[in-house]
């Protein structure tokens, strides 16, 4: 899975849980923690990536794009982690 998918995912859980429309994957989000926390679990439960609370950064939250790329990277991170 790409980032525009994983950012189009996003911004509909975060659409349906604020009620407010998001225009574009590079638009500031104003998000709450449980929202926050919402995301976290979206990730770790349909798509299967653990986000490491004690490195994650929160900046990451401030677009959809930026979300997308930390997800990616710790995807990437657990991946090579595995690899002997």
């Amino acid at each position: 899975m790409g980032k525009t998918e994983i950012a189009d995912q996003l911004k509909k859980l975060i659409e349906d849980d604020t009620q407010k429309t998001i225009e574009s994957h590079d638009q500031r989000l104003d998000i709450d923690s449980y929202t926050m926390m919402l995301a976290i679990t979206f990730v770790k439960e349909e798509l299967g990536i653990e986000l490491d609370m004690d490195t994650l950064d929160f900046d990451a939250f401030t677009s959809l794009n930026t979300l997308a790329e930390l997800i990616l990277k710790q995807a990437e991170t657990v991946s090579a982690d595995a690899q002997p």
